[in-house]
């Protein structure tokens, strides 16, 4: 098994993230030695048996639990992309994150987010004016999950104080996913 935290280190120094960047969630004997991570712009790839393939997909779904020790083979693009990973290491470097996760586009980040966080009865506040999809996720389909939605003008440079409207559930912490524009 591939050992992320060892590739920090050269001898008992650590690497700094500009140095990590460049190499760093990559090793090149997945690619025919290739030194840098090359673009994989394919959608599947081969199992050894269709008994393998079968059991990744079944780990990738969680219908079975990994063997400590076992390396997740390739399954499917949308699930484990190389190059995707490959990024998302990396990003974890500047942070000191312990994942990250990328997107194909700025709707599939909110909408992911969005969904994540919130739940029936819960309140999201956003700026207007925002990207037209975010503001017909936010006021047409999240409400038809029992998310309430306030809005603010950002343009007036300072948001009026909003009081909880009534029915929504009080929240001990807020959930920020993303800076207003």
């Amino acid at each position: 098994m591939w050992d992320k935290k060892a590739k920090k280190m050269i001898g008992d120094r650590a690497l700094k993230p500009e140095s990590l960047m460049m190499s760093y969630g990559y090793r090149p004997d997945w690619s025919q030695g290739a030194v840098k991570a090359p673009i994989f712009a394919t959608s599947t790839f081969v199992f050894k048996s269709a008994e393998d393939g079968k059991a990744f997909f079944a780990r990738a779904y969680g219908l079975t639990e990994a063997d400590p020790n076992e390396e997740m083979g390739l399954i499917y693009s949308r699930l484990n992309n190389p190059s995707l990973e490959i990024l998302e290491d990396r990003l974890t470097l500047w942070d000191g994150a312990e994942s990250a996760a990328v997107f194909d586009s700025g709707m599939a980040a909110i909408s992911t987010a969005a969904l994540t966080f919130l739940r029936p009865g819960d309140l999201v506040v956003f700026s207007e004016p925002s990207y037209g999809g975010t503001e017909y996720l936010f006021h047409e389909i999240l409400p038809q999950f029992d998310i309430q939605v306030e809005c603010f003008r950002s343009s007036k440079g300072e948001a009026e104080p909003m009081s909880e409207p009534e029915g929504t559930r009080a929240r001990s912490r807020t959930h920020r996913t993303w800076p207003a524009a």
